[in-house]
């Protein structure tokens, strides 16, 4: 972002302070229309469409959205800015706020918000980008990497383990979860925010094309949105196969339901562990 577009003071030291809201092209969700007239390097920049999210504390909020959402509906009046707030994946203590707009105007809605929430009386207020990530949508989309430190879990060998069989595909294909481990308990508080998140499909960007086998993404279903695989992709039909990571099972689907997953919520390791039983039958087989 260049600091000149903005001359409060209060935003600019906000800008210099974090050098990474220099907006991070590597998540990109659509291509715009190219303009009749050329544009500047800078006019470019500012037309461009982004998502910008940060941390807000949770005692704030309140404030922040106003009686009956009085200050979010005069935000979004002044700026034309879509302002969404929803829980945190991990933390108590913190909500996310997301701004959706042209860049300009998600400049201009900060600015609103600062000035509501002044430093010197709100020092726990602070406008750095979650994890860097702003989706741009001037240039062609990339899928975002799966963090190295995402686990998927794997039965113990040779330890008796409590599990909850989540999905069944036939009488020895299976899959549970290990609901004694410790990343379990988080698992509900993902599922709720992931669902919160990508009600506002508007929002979130589709998987980048070609679609590949591979892919982790984002899937919805008739309880929520979940984590899944993409484990076959028919491009004739833009249909996709996906195996969900945390409940388990297979589902054929459109391709252009599926959503990027977005890294903050690869927090905690696929819990859904597939299992194949040795010397299941079903009753009614014959065994030779």
């Amino acid at each position: 972002m260049e600091s000149e577009t903005y001359q409060q003071p209060y935003y600019d030291d906000k800008i210099q302070q974090y050098n990474d809201f220099s907006f991070n092209t590597s998540d990109i969700s659509t291509t715009a229309e190219t303009p009749l007239t050329p544009l500047t390097d800078k006019e470019a920049k500012e037309q461009e469409i982004i998502i910008y999210e940060f941390h807000f504390p949770v005692d704030l909020c309140g404030r922040l959205i106003g009686r009956q959402g009085v200050h979010v509906d005069y935000i979004r009046q002044m700026t034309q800015v879509d302002l969404v707030v929803r829980d945190d994946a991990v933390s108590f203590e913190k909500q996310v706020v997301a701004l959706h707009g042209r860049r300009v105007d998600v400049e201009q809605a900060i600015e609103l918000i600062a000035k509501r929430f002044p430093p010197d009386r709100y020092p726990q207020v602070a406008f750095k980008p979650i994890n860097k990530k702003i989706v741009v949508r001037q240039r062609p989309p990339e899928r975002v990497p799966v963090p190295q430190s995402v686990a998927q879990l794997y039965l113990p060998d040779g330890i008796p383990t409590e599990v909850l069989v989540t999905s069944v595909v036939s009488c020895n294909h299976i899959f549970v979860q290990q609901i004694l481990h410790p990343s379990y308990a988080e698992l509900a508080r993902l599922d709720n925010s992931m669902s919160v998140f990508y009600h506002h499909t508007e929002m979130t960007p589709l998987l980048p094309r070609p679609i590949q086998s591979g892919v982790i993404c984002a899937a919805p279903t008739q309880a929520g949105w979940f984590r899944a695989l993409i484990t076959v992709y028919n491009s004739n039909d833009d249909m996709a196969m996906i195996k969900f990571l945390d409940y388990g099972g297979y589902l054929y689907v459109h391709a252009n339901s599926l959503r990027l997953l977005r890294q903050d919520f690869m927090i905690i390791p696929f819990q859904g562990v597939e299992v194949y039983l040795d010397n299941v039958v079903p009753a009614d087989s014959k065994i030779a």
